[in-house]
């Protein structure tokens, strides 16, 4: 089988993974993400900044060997994205659109300038151009925004048809999204779809910041992509097929740091002028003149002073806005807010894996810094005394795994019951709704005169957000304040005689 052959079978396969990983959700998703993502550049890089673990650390040695033997060839085989933009591609070659590609001029100051600016944005604290631009989180908020909901659309109109026929064994499957955060990762599907059907991997060489690296890196590669100068008759089919653009056939010139290494180009030619082989050469480029290196040196600088201006300032004018608000809860296992928002890619894995939905994106949440990062949103659901899936899911290291005996004492946050809202206390009405869903005995009753009073303990309360869930008032009685730092609740003891409740008048049986 051809290399060409060979790398669309093993990307769709890698693809299809990725798929299963954010729509299978559970064991499913947590089996997937310790396969597939550990070979993921950015997650890795993080997990490894975050947590240093043994198979991240092999992961990211591996991609870099294998870029320094064979090139850029993770762009083509491993990198999801990339995949998408192949398949956006060859549609686009099958319905006429773009027939052919042809040798573009890198934009290496936009590129660069893109690729020194995250990482400043990043040592500054700020995730939020890697947030945008990481193309493994880019897929995930595709999958999870647009596939996923598709696909629930048509699992639900089954389940729909299956209760017209009495049978009610499966339930319909709920998701909470934001229209802000759905409105951009839509925005974004189309910029890259349209980029990919008219300039092939336009954004893997323009602005995706992993592209840039493994580009610099595959320069020095071992293996190279090469023109026989001597045979080759310019018949410029290398060049049609080329996805980078990279092929200069009038000069006869690859550029390696842009190839991505589909092989199309040896499949195309039909005299075996281009060539896959051992070469130590540095890749010439033209473009990258000491003038032009200078005044990318002097963009850059006069730019990163102004983000660390811009970015002080935002944090604090966002710190201001947000402190008559309440700030968000972040996942068991996040630690704080401040590991959260400096280890979240917005990759929205865990947004895709919770059972029970409770955690959802946020547009702005976290402030600019930690745009599109998820929160748990307790009006829409609760999260599950008995789950810890999305410690086990993070690529990132920003939600560490907690075993479940250990996350079911982490308190994210503490409940605060509002007396003057609540309609046992406001009405003289009997309710428990709270109480009957709690399940660390946060909230217990006090009875006077047959009605059913709730007090609160929070020295119990995990901030799981069962209560504020089941709370019936509008606006809800009871509320989770979050933890910035997360603390470790106090287990419960039952007593022989309860002390928390003031025991009923016996009655004879009502009937």
């Amino acid at each position: 089988m051809k290399p060409a052959k060979i790398r669309i079978v093993i990307s769709l396969l890698i693809f299809a993974l990725f798929l299963l990983l954010f729509l299978g959700g559970g064991k499913i998703s947590a089996f997937l993400s310790s396969v597939l993502l550990p070979f993921q550049f950015v997650p890795t890089l993080i997990h490894i900044l975050t947590s240093p673990e043994v198979l991240f650390v092999f992961g990211l040695v591996l991609i870099l060997v294998i870029s320094l033997i064979f090139g850029r060839v993770y762009c083509s085989f491993l990198c999801p994205l990339g995949t998408l933009q192949d398949m956006v591609i060859a549609l686009s070659r099958k319905i006429g659109f773009c027939k052919k590609h042809t040798f573009r001029k890198p934009n290496n100051w936009l590129r660069y300038s893109i690729l020194i600016l995250t990482f400043i944005a990043v040592a500054l604290g700020s995730m939020s151009l890697l947030n945008f631009l990481d193309p493994y989180s880019l897929t995930g908020r595709m999958i999870t925004q647009i596939i996923e909901p598709i696909v629930n659309g048509i699992y639900n109109a089954g389940i729909s048809l299956l209760k017209y026929f009495n049978f009610y064994l499966f339930s319909k499957n709920t998701a909470f999204l934001p229209f802000s955060v759905v409105a951009v990762t839509l925005a974004f599907l189309i910029l890259i779809v349209i980029m990919s059907a008219r300039a092939g991997r336009l954004y893997c060489n323009t602005v995706c910041p992993v592209g840039a690296v493994l580009g610099l890196i595959s320069r020095a590669s071992f293996l190279k992509f090469t023109l026989d100068h001597n045979n080759c008759n310019e018949c410029v089919r290398c060049v049609k097929v080329c996805k980078g653009g990279c092929i200069d056939a009038q000069n006869k010139a690859i550029d390696q740091s842009r190839c991505v290494g589909c092989f199309n180009c040896l499949a195309a030619c039909p005299q075996s002028v281009v060539s896959y082989r051992p070469s130590w050469s540095k890749a010439e480029d033209s473009t990258w003149s000491p003038a032009r290196r200078g005044f990318l040196i002097g963009t850059i600088a006069a730019t990163a002073s102004g983000l660390f201006v811009f970015n002080i300032g935002l944090r604090n004018l966002l710190g201001t806005a947000r402190a008559s608000q309440s700030p968000p809860i972040t996942p068991p296992g996040s630690v704080s807010i401040e590991h959260f928002t400096q280890a979240c890619t917005a990759c929205h894995l865990c947004v895709s894996a919770c059972p029970t939905k409770v955690i959802t994106p946020s547009f702005l949440g976290y402030g600019l810094s930690g745009i599109l990062q998820p929160q748990m949103n307790y009006e829409k659901s609760f999260c599950d005394y008995e789950c810890n899936v999305c410690g086990q899911v993070c690529p990132t290291g920003a939600i560490l795994p907690l075993p479940l005996p250990e996350k079911k004492f982490t308190q994210i946050g503490t409940v605060e019951l509002r007396k003057d809202k609540c309609v046992v206390y406001v009405d003289k009405n009997n309710c428990g709704a709270c109480g009957e869903v709690c399940p660390t005995h946060t909230i217990y009753f006090i009875n006077k005169q047959n009605i059913l009073y709730p007090e609160v303990d929070t020295q119990y309360c995990i901030g799981c957000g069962a209560c504020e869930k089941a709370c019936p008032t509008a606006p809800k009685s009871i509320l989770v304040r979050p933890n910035p730092v997360h603390k470790k609740a106090a287990k419960y003891v039952r007593k022989d005689v309860p002390v928390r409740q003031k025991k009923a008048p016996d009655k004879d049986f009502p009937f």
